[in-house]
């Protein structure tokens, strides 16, 4: 086409200058193109089109023509030229416009319909003529293939260099690059500790969301780039910048490039756009091994990976340990189908049950079991104690010495991050020194920069001085008390309320792989598979339907039952209490309790005490008998020298009183015709025991007698022997109760 055959339809149109670079660089050091694609402003008015009708498009400056998403400036120019206000485009050359051939056979069909001209320097262009048509088509197919012959150039010299390791890119934060182009770790002391203390705490805490709270909680900050020299940025690291870390296989003395690659997707309106994907690792360009100095081994690194990959949710990991009351979540296997059992809690988390869902939720089929996990759960926590008691002392050497560690790096990067401070004010003070107080332009920004730099040393002092004032604190000797106690009573420790729930997930999944369950008609068949290779067979009961767990002990039941006979609920309660029994949630028995218990099994209580055999008593009714007081009489029964039985420790006793044995043990105004202790313990030759001995066999008549305030032993030397004496009880009475006088 000749500019001759321009109309004046054409004339009457706007003519677009687009200006396009394909990169930033290219638009802050290539300006000659630029300029010359500017300069075709001339070349429209040439053609005849007003100066003031000649629009420059340059929104699209440092964009790529590869695809016309991102491209407002070529977006807005196919609108106008798809409404006919456009006449004519002038162009270098058509690979400005496009270099995809989908956006240029649609740029050419919309120009075509609307009769827009198309110009470069070799030419003027009518897409609706067939030969114009042709010969734009052949320019943009060249066009892409151009642009692909030269991506595949550079792409293949970039891959050839990674493939040695020498291919250089922006390192993360801790490398840098040196003269001789490798990959040194940071100069700098507190970039070094920074990057230390991550790994540090994510082996302690072995999630990342925890090493992330921690590290906000404790201040802790990171720099940005890995740029070395003053000014280096430092901030809290966000969530994004601990997980790329803990990630990154530089970080374990690994060169690795293609971690991330542009993939090609479609967006909502079917239209293909790039994307920067993760890439697995037989996916990626180069891996390198032991290519460089990393923070940690690539054994840390590989097992920090799996730690990671576990603490996803989904079928072939048990997640994170989270706040939930399972201490098996995650573990637990169906002993039918073998799948991953989920967790739900009943009752705001105090029920916790197990569900096989799989095959409902793929199959709509039932589900295969399901079942309550207390008391299973509660058998696992007593295996892993009795397997945790024996580390107890080494728990409590690695506790003290871990909290020893994480003060020392907590006090080195507050330390640093002070010394920092007083550079940076040192550094303005420099600065502000060597420029001439005169020029007032230089010096009055030095002056702000370096009231600044004192402004933030004086904050990152007190920031640091309260907290090394906390980390400086070592363990008092409560605390090591404490610990010490803790080593030696585990199940303490682990029931403590300051033990996490996390916490103990994480020592059980140290130690077990899982727990396959299988559900029977009144028990549940586990077999517990330790981290070792070994398998614990575990046979729980399963509760009883309409039953709660929280039921008394039959035995316990019964114990009412018969005390309730003679005892009132407050001595109930104390000889239950005695023989250590307790309720069905672990409290100790009140008479309140007791009362209740007896309202709920319709235990009836006795309004009086029924009389238990001839001259059986109380403690208490004996020592008014006898005129002694309490604690006499029951020393009496313990030395022998009245007989009584009690039923349980803490119950009342019952204590048989004779005639013959209130002769003997009252007191007694006179004592004629008697000797005292000591002096028939010289008369008969033999010690004061035996004589007591005697006394308590009755092979001796003694009585009490009143010697002044004092009361006596008042004792004769004729012997005499209870030879048909018997027992207190026989069978029979043996069964009865103790009771005490009312």
């Amino acid at each position: 086409m000749n500019a001759e055959d321009i109309t004046a339809l054409h004339r009457s149109r706007q003519a677009y200058v687009y200006v396009r670079q394909s990169t930033r660089h290219q638009v802050i050091h290539h300006r000659e193109s630029q300029k010359r694609q500017r300069n075709l402003v001339e070349r429209a008015v040439e053609l005849g089109w007003p100066r003031e009708r000649v629009v420059l498009v340059d929104e699209d400056l440092g964009q790529s023509a590869a695809t016309s998403q991102d491209r407002l400036g070529f977006q807005k120019m196919v609108t106008q030229a798809a409404l006919g206000q456009v006449g004519i485009i002038p162009a270098l050359e058509v690979s400005r416009l496009s270099r995809g051939n989908r956006d240029w056979f649609h740029w050419l069909d919309i120009c075509a319909v609307t009769s827009t001209l198309l110009a470069d320097g070799e030419g003027l262009y009518h897409p609706r003529a067939y030969n114009d048509r042709l010969l734009l088509g052949l320019k943009g197919t060249m066009s892409e293939a151009e642009l692909y012959l030269l991506k595949q150039r550079l792409v293949e010299a970039r891959n050839a260099k990674v493939k040695r390791g020498e291919f250089r890119f922006r390192l993360p934060a801790g490398f840098l690059w040196d003269e001789a182009g490798r990959i040194v770790k940071d100069s700098d002391d507190q970039v070094r500790s920074a990057i230390d203390h991550i790994f540090k705490r994510f082996e302690q805490l072995g999630t990342i969301h925890q090493v992330h709270q921690a590290l906000v909680e404790d201040g802790i900050q990171l720099p940005v780039w890995s740029f070395p020299g003053p000014g280096r940025p430092w901030k809290i690291p966000s969530y994004g910048i601990v997980q790329r870390m803990l990630k990154n296989p530089i970080y374990a003395g690994a060169y690795a490039f293609g971690l991330r690659q542009v993939e090609e997707v479609l967006d909502a309106s079917q239209r293909p756009m790039k994307r920067m994907r993760q890439k697995p690792r037989p996916a990626w360009h180069a891996l390198i091994q032991d290519h460089h100095e990393g923070y940690i081994g690539w054994e840390m690194y590989e097992t920090n990976q799996r730690r990671i990959v576990s603490n996803h949710n989904g079928k072939a990991h048990p997640g994170a340990a989270r706040e939930g009351e399972s201490l098996l979540q995650g573990l637990v296997l169906c002993g039918i189908c073998g799948r991953r059992m989920k967790v739900r809690y009943v009752h705001q988390c105090r029920l916790i049950r197990y569900e096989c869902l799989r095959k409902r939720e793929q199959m709509g089929a039932p589900i295969c079991q399901s079942f309550g996990a207390v008391r299973l759960e509660g058998a696992a926590e007593r295996l892993v104690l009795e397997v945790l008691e024996p580390l107890g002392l080494e728990a409590m050497i690695e506790a003290a010495a871990a909290h020893v560690r994480a003060g020392e790096d907590e006090q080195r990067h507050f330390k640093e991050k002070i010394e920092r401070a007083r550079y940076d004010v040192d550094l303005a003070r420099r600065q502000h020194e060597a420029v001439d107080s005169a020029n007032r332009l230089v010096a009055r920004e030095l002056e702000r920069r370096w009231e600044k730099a004192l402004q933030e040393r004086e904050s990152v002092e007190r920031e640091a001085e309260a907290r090394l004032e906390v980390l400086e604190r070592a363990l008092s000797p409560e605390d090591k008390e404490r610990l010490r106690r803790s080593a030696h009573d585990v199940p303490r420790l682990w029931h403590s309320s300051t033990t996490r729930v996390q916490d103990k997930k994480r020592i059980i999944r140290c130690l077990i792989e899982n727990v396959v369950v299988t559900s029977a008609e009144n028990h549940l068949e586990a077999n517990v598979h330790w981290i070792g290779g070994d398998v614990t067979p575990v046979e729980v009961k399963r509760g009883r339907s309409g039953i709660h767990r929280y039921v008394t002990d039959p035995e316990v039941v019964d114990w009412v039952r018969e005390l309730a006979e003679e005892y009132s609920d407050a001595e109930i309660a104390r000889i239950l209490h005695c023989r250590g029994l307790r309720t069905s949630k672990g409290h100790t028995f009140t008479r309140t309790k007791v009362a209740c218990l007896r309202l709920v099994y319709g235990i009836e209580k006795r309004t009086s005490l029924p009389k238990r055999g001839q001259d059986i008593y109380s403690a208490q009714q004996a020592a008014e008998i006898l005129g002694v007081c309490h604690s006499t009489v029951i020393r009496w029964v313990e030395v022998g020298l009245l007989r009584g039985t009690q039923k349980s420790k803490g119950a009342s006793w019952r204590i048989q009183v004779s005639e013959e044995d209130r002769k003997r043990l009252r007191t007694a105004e006179t004592s004629e015709g008697r000797l005292t202790l000591k002096g028939a313990a010289s008369k008969m030759g033999v010690s004061q025991q035996t004589i007591q001995q005697k006394l308590k066999d009755g092979k001796l008549e003694g009585i009490r007698a009143h010697t002044g305030r004092r009361v006596s032993w008042r004792i004769r030397l004729f012997e005499k022997v209870y030879e048909d004496q018997g027992s207190l009880f026989d069978e029979k009475v043996c069964e009865v109760k103790h009771y005490e006088a009312q």
